[in-house]
């Protein structure tokens, strides 16, 4: 999966925000909605169709900010309780009921492999952090397929719960400063969003140019572009733009935002400056849908009817009837799309076309009518018994307990829900606790050529599909996946008996990782211990891998301090791996513009090694299966066919690895090919033992390993 985010529209902007809201803007979340439908269905569309996002932002802020100050200065307060009892009547009972929806549709239609990480990410979105859960995760957002989560759509709305929270404290704040220092309440607001936007937007820039896969989903690189909105909210009664002028700005600004999301895409450092084009283009649009007359007060600018528009401009077209209609159901809309999208897909097996697309469009529009009716529309205007006459002040602290009480029921009953999916995977996940009986479960050593191994029939596969994900090496999941030299001391990443007579290094990326424990296997019967010093996503090489707009230099800087720890250490072997280019390109969308680079950056660390005495191994790359194994075999069985990679043994990719060993005099070179497959036939379960996770092997299966590998190496 790639792991460039794709963008979605944030769910609280989605949602109505006054009893009468402009029609304008109703029309305007429909354009925004619609290009991130577009875009999530077919992509190559409308490639740039996740700025929808930023259209969103933009005008959640014009609406929040501009309501929040205009009761500072009506009331000279914000009340926060009524302000935040409101958020969770409009926006929760919709987004709870998708959630538990989804982990239904889960546990029906996807394999349980899946069930354990859908239902973290449905509790990261239910406590509304899923943009940090999506920003330090490895999921991937570009485009749905069956290893995306069907709630990941919902790190937006967590931007604007995080947004929330702190800008009414923020205006508060201000207000109170304002009071002291006998100014204007809406200018001194105004300051405070201006310095906070323009330390968002700094941040945003430098932040996306270097790591925008995580600054896309952090809340503090989104701020600005709400705070735009709010700024435009607090200067736009000055503004008083003639007929034509509007007319010229709104279709500027709409027909900007057409192009932004015809012609972005997400090799982008985005957010950045790059989101710059889109929010302004937003803020010309409310702008121009704005018809403030003289006299005219704050709010009576916020609710102008279409009545006096110019048939022209694009207010009109975006005040009109179905406009409008889209832009009311939009919040249910966007909640409900995605995890049709992902589940509908799953079903399908490939992209959808425009009949299967359309399809998904209809299912979408059909449940979000449903849900805006039956959910949003009666928690937003829940109406109080009043069968008894209650003090209006005291009805009104009633109706914020029972918010906020249905707040935390909403959220416990999510989570509770997500626990059960998730506990069953667990229970099963215990069996990787225990060590394979061999005779049972031979793995590799059944294609042993000298002496295969018998395998039993009528057993389960170990480790069950459920939970092969979780069957990792001892370096996966913990800083030992990321050795980094200059951070950790000599003792770390160190395994076996310390007292060992000799040394073996693994080095190289997760690839390479995946041998530690067979060859650690090995060294506890031949007296060696392992050190592991691989770095995911890092081939050992002085070529450093490049993605679509980075190239990751500290890759091969890293590398070299390591080749310098090595010669250090001078152990007595040195086991080279690593995932072939192809593999590379496939899984992560990085590649190399030079292959021989590659294999000369190989070399070059190979041939220290060579030079100072030191035994070197390089072990080539595992086959890489076109298919999520785990979930084929969950599906069809051990035995199908559907779950068998066709790959002839002179059919493999390009590794550099054995063409680098070539060049350096003295380099063993191990193919473990003829332990995968046999006849051009790869199954996915060998000997009873499942063979994959993703791309790499299971850690059950290396260690079934474990005997080739010592007579590979002559240990």
């Amino acid at each position: 999966m790639p792991s460039l985010p794709a963008a979605a529209p944030n769910a609280a902007l989605l949602a109505p925000t006054r009893a009468a809201p402009r029609r304008d803007i109703q029309g305007l979340r429909t354009v925004a909605v619609g290009l991130v439908i577009m875009y999530h269905i077919w992509p190559t569309v409308m490639p740039g169709g996740f700025v929808g996002v930023d259209v969103f932002f933009v005008i959640s802020g014009f609406l929040i900010v501009g309501s929040l100050v205009r009761e500072i200065e009506a009331t000279g307060r914000i009340a926060l309780r009524t302000f935040y009892a409101k958020r969770i009547r409009r926006l929760l009972p919709a987004a709870s009921l998708v959630l538990v929806a989804t982990l239904a549709g889960t546990v029906l239609l996807l394999p349980q492999s899946r069930w354990q990480s859908i239902s973290f990410d449905v509790v990261m979105a239910a406590l509304q952090v899923q943009n940090w859960n999506q920003a330090f995760g490895s999921g991937s957002y570009e485009g749905a397929t069956a290893l995306v989560s069907p709630v990941q759509h919902y790190w937006s709305l967590a931007v604007e719960e995080q947004f929330y929270i702190f800008i009414p404290l923020c205006l508060i704040a201000a207000a109170s400063w304002a009071t002291k220092a006998r100014v204007a309440k809406r200018q001194l607001c105004l300051y405070v969003l201006i310095a906070l936007s323009a330390a968002s937007f700094l941040h945003s820039v430098l932040f996306s140019a270097s790591d925008h896969d995580v600054a896309y989903f952090a809340t503090t690189t989104r701020v600005w572009e709400l705070g735009l909105g709010g700024i435009l909210a607090l200067v736009l009664p000055r503004f008083q733009p003639g007929e034509r002028l509007r007319a010229f700005l709104g279709w500027t600004g709409l027909l900007a935002v057409f192009w932004c999301a015809a012609t972005f895409s997400t090799t982008m450092a985005f957010p950045g400056y790059v989101a710059l084009l889109p929010v302004l283009a937003t803020v010309l649009v409310l702008a121009a849908g704005t018809l403030p007359a003289a006299g005219a007060t704050p709010a009576a600018v916020h609710s102008t009817p279409t009545r006096g528009r110019n048939w022209f401009s694009a207010s009109a077209l975006l005040s009109t009837g179905p406009a409008k209609f889209l832009g009311d159901i939009s919040y249910s809309l966007y909640l409900w799309h995605w995890p049709v999208v992902v589940l509908y897909v799953f079903l399908l097996g490939r992209q959808p076309g425009f009949l299967h697309g359309s399809a998904i469009v209809v299912i979408s529009l059909v449940a979000a009518v449903a849900s805006y009716y039956l959910v949003e529309q009666k928690f937003r205007h829940v109406r109080q018994q009043r069968a008894v006459v209650v003090p209006e002040g005291i009805r009104t602290q009633q109706g914020h307990r029972r918010s906020f009480v249905l707040a935390a029921g909403l959220v416990a009953a999510t989570t509770l829900t997500a626990l059960a999916p998730w506990g069953i995977v667990e229970a099963k996940s215990q069996q990787l606790n225990g060590a394979l009986n061999l005779r049972q479960y031979p793995g590799a050593m059944a294609l042993d050529r000298d002496r295969p191994a018998s395998v039993p029939s009528g057993l389960d596969v170990r480790p069950e599909p459920a939970v092969a994900m979780k069957d990792v090496p001892v370096t996966g999941g913990n800083e030992c996946g990321a050795f980094d030299p200059a951070k950790m001391g000599e003792e770390k990443c160190r395994y076996g008996r310390p007292d060992a007579a000799k040394t073996m290094i693994v080095v190289g990326d997760s690839h390479a990782g995946q041998l530690v424990d067979p060859l650690l296997l090995v060294g506890e019967q031949a007296g060696w211990n392992v050190r592991a010093m691989v770095r995911n996503g890092c081939p050992f090489s002085l070529a450093p891998p490049e993605s679509a707009d980075t190239v990751f230099h500290n890759c091969s800087n890293q590398n070299r301090e390591t080749l310098g720890r090595i010669l250090r250490i001078k152990p007595d072997l040195v086991v080279v791996s690593g995932m072939t280019p192809s593999g590379y390109g496939r899984a992560l969308q990085w590649g190399w513009k030079d292959p021989e680079a590659l294999v000369s950056g190989y070399a070059g660390l190979l041939k220290p090694l060579r030079d100072a005495g030191i035994r070197v191994a390089v072990v080539m790359d595992i086959p890489y299966p076109d298919f999520a194994a785990p979930d084929c075999v969950q599906a069809n069985g051990s035995g199908s066919d559907a779950c068998v990679l066709q790959q002839q043994a002179g059919d493999r990719p390009d590794d550099p690895l054995p063409a680098a060993a070539a060049r350096v005099p003295g380099v063993d070179v191990i193919d473990l090919y003829p332990y995968f497959c046999t006849e051009g036939r790869c199954p996915s379960v060998i000997g009873n033992v499942m063979v994959y996770r993703d791309n790499h092997m299971t850690n059950s299966y290396a260690k079934t390993l474990a005997s080739p590998l010592a007579r590979m190496l002559r240990l």
